[in-house]
């Protein structure tokens, strides 16, 4: 067996794992990590060496000079897009090649095994990159200036939809490869909050406009649908930007994972069941078990966001990189010095 022994992974030490990485990821539209390869999980092998994308990497790493200084690409490194689309329903897809649904929700999950560290990149999804441009046989002929968020909206809405995203976020941080993606509606975000008993928090902005159940500065717990309204709304909520609705989603994810600490391990089971048809993932069973496995072994390192300038463009949001605090995020991720 490749120079050493696979092991089995029970169903206790399976549901022990995908509850440690929804710990971190659950809910939040790019959240509910992997709890989709449950059903394969059962009697399935893994290797205890790594999540198998260890050794993946390029002998030859990059190089690349910034600021003066010389940078290598880091050889054990990999990461998973998490991502939440704005469509309440299921995750059926279409025959069409323009209706995904827009990602309102990006998160990057990076990974440095070397340093064994874990880190989470969120990206503002109005965010104007090169989002690749899908043709009705699939193909990309070429890039539109566009927000991030509607990457996701070219293809089926399924996995056409997700690939579509990965590249542009990939092309983003420079043709940096990511290893896996998970997408969850955010039809699947109340049923997951309902599931863990919902998330108490204080109420950071006023919603008298939107849901008068939620009042400022006072803390409740969030029941499915307020959750919802507090991390998908922002017209009539604080300036309208993205920016703050980021801000309440990192709040949100935050206290949903002290919920997530206080579950059974079988919560993984139930968490599958209830969030299977809102959601695609192209993690295999035995790298999510071993993901997961990592997120508890290693520290966790502060969440990054890039910097930017807010502007309206035609009525609409446009979020303009700031292209040194990119390169730096880059780095910080992606690189080491030399």
């Amino acid at each position: 067996m490749s120079g050493y022994e696979k092991k089995r992974i029970s169903r206790r030490d399976f549901c022990k794992a995908a509850g440690a990485a929804a710990l971190v990821l659950a809910a939040l539209g790019g959240g509910a990590y992997g709890l989709q390869v449950w059903e394969n999980a059962q009697g399935a092998e893994t290797s205890p060496t790594g999540t198998g994308s260890d050794h993946r990497r390029p002998v030859a790493q990059k190089e690349l000079t910034y600021s003066g200084k010389t940078y290598r690409q880091k050889s054990k490194v990999e990461s998973y897009l998490f991502l939440g689309i704005d469509v309440m329903g299921k995750a059926v897809g279409t025959e069409s090649y323009i209706a995904g649904g827009q990602a309102d929700t990006q998160i990057l999950l990076v990974l440095d095994h070397e340093a064994q560290t874990w880190q989470m990149l969120q990206f503002n999804r109005d965010s104007m990159v090169e989002v690749p441009v899908l043709s009705m046989m699939g193909t990309v002929p070429y890039t539109i200036r566009q927000q991030l968020a509607l990457a996701h909206a070219y293809g089926n809405g399924r996995e056409q939809s997700c690939e579509n995203n990965v590249l542009a976020v990939s092309m983003l941080l420079g043709g940096q490869d990511i290893d896996g993606y998970f997408a969850l509606n955010m039809g699947g975000i109340g049923i997951l909050v309902d599931l863990v008993g919902g998330v108490p928090l204080t109420v950071t902005s006023d919603f008298s406009a939107i849901d008068p159940t939620l009042i400022e500065s006072e803390t409740i717990t969030l029941n499915g649908d307020q959750a919802l309204e507090y991390v998908r709304s922002r017209q009539y909520v604080d300036d309208q930007t993205n920016l703050a609705r980021m801000d309440r989603q990192r709040q949100f994810l935050s206290a949903f994972e002290a919920q997530v600490r206080r579950q059974q391990p079988e919560f993984a089971v139930d968490a599958y069941d209830a969030l299977s048809e809102y959601a695609i993932t192209n993690i295999a069973a035995g790298p999510a078990v071993q993901l997961a496995d990592k997120l508890q072994r290693y520290q966790k390192l502060p969440l990054l966001t890039i910097e930017g300038e807010n502007t309206v463009e035609d009525g609409y949001w446009a979020y303009y990189l700031n292209e040194d605090s990119l390169q730096q995020t880059i780095l910080q991720l992606f690189y080491q010095e030399i």
